[in-house]
């Protein structure tokens, strides 16, 4: 009898450990984890001179490991950036300061436009240019000719109009890159003083790497062992490029001219 109650016992034991492990019927099963999908968009912008305003083309623009140059118009685009909140835009360009931006990406496209702001004042550049340029001019030292034809760009020209053309023939102004070294030399032999005074500069920015300016150009010159006094008065525009660290002379134009003998 006791044998059979321990009997009993042990099964009643063991149909309560198995009901405890069994699985609820009524319980719903877990769902799947459902994979994470990863959104992508567009960040897009112009980068521009915060100065002027104008486009810069040229700088780099970078994005996580991609990098694009700026067109003509100082626009750039990135497709396919993966939506986060840890992304940075970079932008350099040599005539700038450094530009860093960090931003969230959570849309389909982002507008980020930049302006830059330049390493140095076109404007005293310019002043510092026209000083250097009449010091050069008025040394009358054949020795300065290269450092004259260094102020010009090798795709420099002159402008035809009359004035101008005028200006050329008479020895003033070279007509191109190839007609620095010969004009200036012409000039240096023929004068024996010469004063370049360049006044009223007005000066028209485009970017860090180009720009015009119109000045009033007073010419005080002498002439030969007789010194026979020269008085030009000139309205003048220059176009300027920057290449390399420089500025350049690209166009001469003499806009008015007034030669008194």
């Amino acid at each position: 009898m006791i044998r059979k109650k321990m009997v009993l016992f042990l099964l009643f034991v063991v149909c309560i450990f198995a009901c405890e492990n069994a699985e609820d019927p009524l319980e719903p099963e877990p769902e799947p984890e459902k994979p994470v999908v990863l959104q992508y968009g567009t960040v897009s912008g112009t980068v521009t001179d915060a100065g002027t305003g104008n486009p810069i083309p040229g700088a780099v623009v970078k994005l996580l490991e991609a990098s694009v140059e700026t067109g003509a118009e100082g626009v750039y685009a990135f497709q396919g950036v993966v939506y986060g909140d840890a992304h940075t835009l970079i932008v350099e360009d040599v005539d700038y300061k450094p530009y860093s931006q960090p931003f969230v990406l959570n849309q389909e496209r982002l507008v980020m436009d930049v302006a830059l702001t330049p390493l140095k004042d076109p404007v005293v550049e310019t002043r510092e240019f026209f000083d250097n340029f009449s010091d050069l001019l008025e040394s009358l030292d054949m020795e300065n000719i290269e450092a004259i034809q260094a102020l010009f760009s090798e795709t420099y020209v002159a402008a035809d109009d009359a004035a101008t053309l005028f200006g050329v023939a008479s020895g003033i102004i070279p007509e191109n890159y190839e007609d620095v070294v010969p004009a200036i030399t012409q000039l240096f032999e023929e004068y024996v003083f010469l004063e370049f005074l360049f006044k009223d500069i007005e000066i028209d920015v485009t970017h860090a790497r180009k720009m015009a300016v119109t000045l009033r150009l007073d010419i005080n010159a002498e002439k030969g062992e007789q010194r026979d006094p020269r008085e030009l008065k000139a309205h003048c525009k220059f176009e300027f490029r920057r290449e390399g660290a420089d500025w350049k002379i690209v166009y001469w134009q003499l806009i008015e001219l007034d030669i008194r003998l």
